[in-house]
């Protein structure tokens, strides 16, 4: 296997692709616009298969709202009002949600990331990104936040996330990617999902929790005419939690592997978009609205730092 490293434009936007020469399995990243994943390209067999949803021109991607592939940091999904109360201190963030009602995803979205690195092995190649949180209107905390995109050689994508509070006080975080799948030119009502949880959150009409409800769904289920806006209790602690979204008529499945355990990927939010033609698989640290509720929020003591993992493969 021989992997490489390089620079592209995408309009004026500059991109780095990881590539494995021989597979052609690539990975587009843009560090300028929120460090997202613009493209995954994996194989399985004699057919590439291109499987993250993204706007395809620079200007739609920089003006979209969909937060497609991108990185939620320090809170993702909602925070009602954008207010929150930490250690019994009120803070108040941007209502950057449409209909301004509340903050949303986080504070790193379309903010220029530092590259850090780029490595290339013989099975292996990888990219690491930064950002720095200092003081930010309504979250004066200070946290270092990386991530490291690697593609393998036996075609796992993974992102590796760290969140090091670099401050002198406690602070909460919550970390979450918002990718889109799609599996060739498919309509997602010819997909199945295999979702690994029994709980669901129930949610207020304001897309806030407010308890937990069994979930009893066949594992895998049939897409077709079932619309999904739900976050989901993931417990299966120190065991890797599967998401699957599968292709029948292509004979591929999309895997979506979260870790979990203490402080990892215990939640996990699908949506299905109304043009029907990609899934939002999501996977979270904490439930959503956690700044409020705690549940699952991870508190950094000043030093101290926490990771994660996700993989992408098809199978």
């Amino acid at each position: 296997m021989a992997f490489e490293i390089f620079k592209q434009q995408f309009g004026e936007l500059t991109e780095f692709v990881i590539q494995e020469t021989v597979s052609g399995n690539r990975c587009v990243i843009i560090p300028e616009l929120g460090g997202i994943v613009r493209q995954l390209s994996l194989r399985k067999h004699l057919t590439l298969f291109s499987i993250l949803k993204t706007p395809p021109t620079p200007h739609l991607l920089v003006e979209d709202s969909r937060s497609a592939s991108e990185l939620l940091f320090p809170f993702a999904s909602r925070i009602p009002d954008g207010k929150y109360k930490f250690y019994g201190k009120e803070y108040q963030l941007e209502k950057n949600e449409t209909g301004n009602l509340n903050a949303i995803h986080g504070l790193v979205r379309k903010k220029a990331f530092r590259l850090e690195e780029q490595l290339v092995h013989a099975d292996h190649a990888s990219i690491k990104l930064s950002f720095t949180l200092e003081n930010v209107d309504g979250y004066p905390f200070q946290v270092h936040f990386s991530v490291l995109y690697s593609l393998h050689e036996d075609g796992r994508f993974t992102l590796n996330y760290e969140a090091k509070n670099t401050g002198s006080e406690n602070c909460p975080v919550m970390f979450g990617w918002h990718p889109y799948f799609q599996i060739g030119d498919e309509q997602a009502d010819a997909w199945k999902i295999s979702i690994p949880s029994n709980e669901i959150v129930a949610f207020d009409n304001n897309q806030i929790p407010i308890g937990r409800e069994p979930f009893y769904l066949e594992k895998p289920t049939l897409l077709y005419r079932k619309a999904f806006d739900n976050c989901f209790i993931i417990d299966q602690p120190g065991i890797d939690a599967v998401t699957e979204l599968i292709s029948e008529n292509q004979k591929v499945t999309v895997q979506i592997i979260q870790e979990t355990g203490e402080g990892k990927f215990n939640h996990l939010v699908v949506y299905t978009p109304p043009a029907r033609d990609c899934v939002a698989i999501e996977p979270l640290t904490a439930n959503v609205d956690s700044f409020n509720s705690g549940d699952g929020l991870n508190i950094l003591a000043p030093g101290t730092h926490i990771t994660g993992r996700i993989t992408v493969r098809l199978t």
